[in-house]
C-alpha cells in the first residue's frame, strides 16, 4: 500500500510540473493504443495471420504429446491390476518420464513462441515509433503515453487512428480514410 501512496505521489508531481509545462509552453499531450495499432495496420494483421499459423503447427506437436500421454496413462489404469508390481512400476515411470518430457517441450514451445512473436512485432513497433514522431510534430505534441500506462484520457486525446492510417500509407501503399 504504501508503495501504492508513493507512486501516487510521484504521478502527481509529475502531472503538476507538467501542468505549469503545458501553461508556460502550449504542452499538448497525445495517446495511443499501440496493441489495437498493431492490430489494425496491414502489417499487423499479415504477421498476426502468419503467427497463428505457426501456433497452429506447434499446437499439433503438443496435442500428438498429450494423446500419448492419454494413451500411456490408460494402458497403466487398464493393465494395472494384472501387471506385476515391478511391471507396474516401470509403466508409472515411463509414464512420468513422458510426463516431464511434456512439461519441458510445453515450456520450450512457449518460450519460442514468445520471442518469434517479438521478433515479428518488433520491426512494425520500430516504424510506429517513426510515424508517432511524425504525427507528434506535426500535431505539436510535446509528450505521447500509451495507452496501457495511462488510467484515463479522453478520445480527443488519441491519435491511434490517425496511427494506423498513417502507417498503412507509408508502409503497406494504401490510403485509408
Amino acid at each position: 500500500m504504501k508503495r501504492f501512496g508513493m507512486g501516487l505521489l510521484v504521478v502527481l508531481l509529475f502531472c503538476a510540473g507538467f501542468g505549469r509545462m503545458a501553461q508556460a509552453a502550449d504542452f499538448k499531450i497525445a495517446v495511443v493504443d499501440l496493441q489495437r495499432a498493431l492490430l489494425e495496420v496491414e502489417e499487423g494483421k499479415q504477421a498476426k495471420e502468419s503467427f497463428r499459423k505457426v501456433v497452429e503447427q506447434k499446437q499439433k506437436v503438443v496435442n500428438e504429446m498429450e494423446t500419448k500421454l492419454t494413451r500411456l496413462k490408460d494402458e497403466l489404469e487398464k493393465q494395472g491390476m494384472m501387471l506385476s508390481p515391478d511391471a507396474k512400476a516401470k509403466k508409472e515411470e515411463e509414464l512420468q518420464k513422458e510426463f516431464m518430457e511434456y512439461q519441458k517441450m510445453a515450456m520450450e514451445l512457449q518460450t519460442q513462441l514468445k520471442q518469434q512473436e517479438t521478433e515479428a512485432v518488433a520491426p512494425i513497433y520500430e516504424k510506429m515509433q517513426l510515424v508517432l514522431q511524425k504525427i507528434a510534430e506535426k500535431g505539436g505534441y510535446g509528450l505521447v503515453l500509451d495507452k496501457t500506462t495511462v488510467a484515463y484520457s479522453p478520445l480527443k486525446y488519441d491519435v491511434t487512428n490517425e496511427l494506423v492510417r498513417m502507417y498503412d500509407e507509408m508502409y503497406s501503399g494504401k490510403k485509408k480514410r
